[in-house]
Parts: C-alpha cells; structure tokens; sequence
C-alpha cells in the first residue's frame, strides 16, 4: 500500500468518516473505498482521480497525505 494510500485510510479511521457515506458523496464505489481504505486483505492504492475526490469531501489538501521526505 501506498504511503498516500494509508495516510488517507488512518486519517478517515481517526475522523470516524463512515465509508458508505464517503462513497456517496464522492461517487466513488463503495468497494473500491473499502478495498483501498479498509480492508487488509487488499492492498489496493487509492487512484489519482479517487485521492482528489476523497480530499475535496474532506476538505483537506491532497499535499497534506504526501511523503515527508526530511521537512
């Protein structure tokens, strides 16, 4: 998994996001959310398109979940 793809995920843990509610104001399908966001079992990385969606319903800069590379 993506270190993007799992900052995502702890933070909607963190915040109690349910992820029913994320897929539908993000129309972004439930599994795909769940898969990427929820289920270990998968190690599906969040899509590009997927990520914005995601920050825009958060109201978060999408840079926010980037790499830290020694800032």
């Amino acid at each position: 998994m993506s270190v993007v793809t799992k900052k995502v995920s702890e933070y909607v843990k963190n915040k109690g996001i349910n992820l029913s509610k994320l897929s539908r104001n993000t129309n972004i399908q439930y599994m795909d959310i769940y898969n990427s966001l929820a289920n270990p079992k998968r190690n599906r990385d969040l899509r590009d398109y997927e990520l914005i969606r995601i920050c825009a319903f958060l109201g978060v800069n999408p840079m926010d979940f980037a790499e830290d590379e020694g800032r």
